[in-house]
């Protein structure tokens, strides 16, 4: 049984099978091994992987025997991330008219994220109602240090006042390097994690893509999935068939760092992430309801991606965001989402389950996803290249000042987009 503790201890995020243990020992020691099992596993669920560290340092106990007295509240850490936001939209509406079964509104909806998210290498943080923090964990300081050049940055930055990236990394639009020079002068003595260059760290690029789809395959499952469609004909939310439902939810995406640890006290922890980049990938979400999208993203996270995957987003605005003075670039991905989904099938003679399918597929990513995957593509039907290419010159135009310009081909664009969800382009 102690071998068991200890296991858990040391890896609390790991789903361990202790079937061979409950097979010995007396009938009491096999319930109190169920138990154990059982109760670990509800720890990874309620704490997650920010909870891991909490769960690691109860659990543990030493040759003495100490380790009996509860201790939640431990430090917190600090690691980087990819965290995204996501919201309900119309929630105050859906509780109104579904009363007591808006919890099963809400957990058909949870499920799909869930599922969509983890397939694609991140997990739930919180689940806050109506909305959702999701997390691609990175790592942390200790992690990172082991990165050749993670802290080259910020120095060259400073000592060419340029903020052009060092020879090796994806080279920084102007506005990016604007943003980053004055970032470096501005806030440097404030805030030392500007000279991580998350851009170095092996692999990101990867997670970044996954995180993006993650939240595009969400998109895609509430408008496919049965038990969400079948709202769209409830008379409670369509007032007996005289309105339209359809369930929308707003994402937003950012990288940076967060204090990983426990929030609260011994009466109740979370364990939870906390920093302006959390924030910050809240705002993009809250955000994405004024520009008319689905998906708002950051500069900062956007410049992680593959250049395949930057290929299919676009840059909507230079915004100025609560608590930074500098201008900020944000981004979105088309999400056409009045189109029906074809039902999700496995192949007739394969061996696999959709289930182990689809998971086979996010486990061996690959950039041609965005040219090849069906529900992508789908997305972004109406997203063509005369409609990328007059968008690009009307936002070019008027972050330059060229009103009428610019004008000219936004207007151009929101007919192309005519049969989109709005009605026109969003922003």
């Amino acid at each position: 049984m102690m071998e068991m503790v200890h296991m858990v201890a040391d890896d609390p995020l790991e789903e361990f099978d202790f079937s061979h243990h409950s097979k010995t020992g007396r009938y009491e020691t096999r319930v109190v091994q169920t138990a154990i099992q059982k109760i670990t596993a509800l720890l990874r669920v309620g704490f997650g992987v920010a909870g891991a560290d909490i769960i690691s340092t109860n659990m543990a106990v030493d040759s003495e025997g100490s380790g009996v007295v509860l201790e939640p509240m431990i430090p917190g850490n600090r690691v980087y991330a990819i965290f995204g936001f996501t919201d309900i939209h119309a929630f105050d509406y859906c509780t109104e008219k579904l009363e007591d079964e808006i919890m099963t509104f809400v957990n058909s909806v949870a499920r799909i994220v869930h599922e969509e998210v983890t397939r694609w290498g991140g997990l739930c943080n919180k689940n806050l109602g109506n909305a959702f923090l999701m997390v691609w964990r990175i790592g942390d300081e200790d992690e990172l240090q082991a990165i050749s050049g993670w802290r080259q940055r910020a120095s060259n930055e400073s000592a060419t006042g340029s903020g052009v990236s060092s020879s090796g990394s994806r080279p920084m639009t102007p506005v990016a390097a604007a943003a980053a020079s004055s970032r470096v002068s501005s806030f440097s003595s404030k805030v030392s994690n500007l000279s991580v260059d998350l851009r170095r760290v092996p692999g990101l690029d990867i997670l970044s893509d996954k995180a993006l789809i993650g939240f595009l395959k969400v998109v895609v499952e509430i408008n496919r999935d049965k038990q969400v469609l079948s709202y769209r004909s409830d008379k409670r939310l369509t007032k007996n068939g005289s309105s339209d439902f359809s369930l929308r939810m707003g994402f937003g995406l950012h990288a940076g760092w967060a204090i990983e640890g426990a929030v609260g006290s011994l009466q109740k922890v979370d364990a939870t992430y906390l920093s302006p980049h959390v924030n910050m990938a809240a705002r993009m979400e809250a955000a994405s309801r004024q520009f008319g999208v689905s998906i708002l993203m950051t500069e900062r996270f956007v410049e992680l991606m593959s250049p395949e995957a930057q290929d299919h987003c676009r840059k909507i605005d230079v915004v100025t965001v609560k608590g930074s003075e500098t201008p900020m670039p944000i981004y979105t991905h088309d999400t056409f989402q009045n189109q029906l989904f074809p039902e999700l099938q496995a192949p007739k003679f394969s061996s696999l389950g959709l289930e182990e399918i689809l998971a086979a597929q996010a486990d061996v990513y690959d950039t041609h996803v965005w040219t090849q995957d069906e529900d992508l593509m789908q997305l972004r039907r109406l997203s063509t290249p005369e409609f990328n290419d007059a968008f690009r010159d009307g936002v070019e135009a008027y972050l330059s000042g060229q009103w009428e310009k610019a004008k000219g081909h936004l207007e151009k664009a929101d007919e192309m987009m005519a049969e989109g969800d709005l009605g026109g382009d969003g922003p």
